[in-house]
C-alpha cells in the first residue's frame, strides 16, 4: 500500500510539473488585438452579389496567428443570395496592411435550415470605422473564385482595439 501512494504521489508531482513547463510555454503566447463590430452593411458594386446585410464580428488576435472570435454575415430578404452565414474565427493574419482572419463555416436559410456542409472562409477587414467608412469582404472559395460579399457599413461600427504592440500586427 505504501508503494502505491508512492507512485501516486510521484504521478501527481510529474503531472504538476509537466502542466508548469506547458504553462510557461502558452504564457509566450498573448494577446495582440480585440476586433469588435456589428450593424448593418450594404454589398457595393465590387460584389458579385447585392443587398443588404446584418454582421457581427468579435475576434481576439493572439501573438502566433490563432484566433479566437465568432463571424455572422445575415443576408436580409431581397438580397441575391438570403441567408446566414457563420462560424468561429481560428486563424488572423495581415496582408497588405489589412487584417485578415478566417475559419471554418456554416450556412443557414432565412428559414432556418442549416445547410450541409463546412466552408472554410476569410474576412479582410479593408477599412475600420462607422457609416460610410467601415468596409469588409468575405471570401467562400466554395461559392466562388472572389470574394463573394464586400460590405460597406450602413449603421454600427467596425473597431480594433490593440493589446500588445503596434509592430506585432505587421510582423504577422
Amino acid at each position: 500500500m505504501t508503494r502505491l501512494r508512492t507512485l501516486i504521489t510521484a504521478i501527481f508531482v510529474i503531472a504538476a510539473l509537466l502542466g508548469t513547463s506547458q504553462h510557461a510555454s502558452a504564457s509566450s503566447v498573448h494577446l495582440v488585438a480585440t476586433i469588435n463590430g456589428s450593424g448593418r452593411a450594404v454589398m457595393d458594386a465590387a460584389s458579385p452579389l447585392q443587398g443588404t446585410t446584418t454582421y457581427f464580428i468579435h475576434a481576439r488576435l493572439y501573438s502566433d496567428g490563432t484566433a479566437v472570435g465568432r463571424f455572422d454575415c445575415v443576408d436580409l430578404a431581397g438580397s441575391t443570395a438570403e441567408g446566414d452565414f457563420f462560424g468561429p474565427i481560428t486563424s488572423w493574419k495581415m496582408v497588405n496592411g489589412e487584417i485578415t482572419f478566417s475559419g471554418p463555416g456554416q450556412l443557414r436559410t432565412l428559414a432556418g435550415d442549416l445547410q450541409p456542409g463546412i466552408f472554410p472562409y476569410t474576412v479582410v477587414i479593408q477599412t475600420f470605422g462607422g457609416k460610410g467608412v467601415g468596409h469588409w469582404t468575405l471570401d467562400v472559395p466554395f461559392f466562388a473564385p472572389v470574394a463573394i460579399c464586400s460590405e460597406l457599413l450602413t449603421s454600427g461600427n467596425l473597431v480594433m482595439a490593440l493589446t500588445g504592440r503596434p509592430e506585432e500586427l505587421s510582423s504577422r
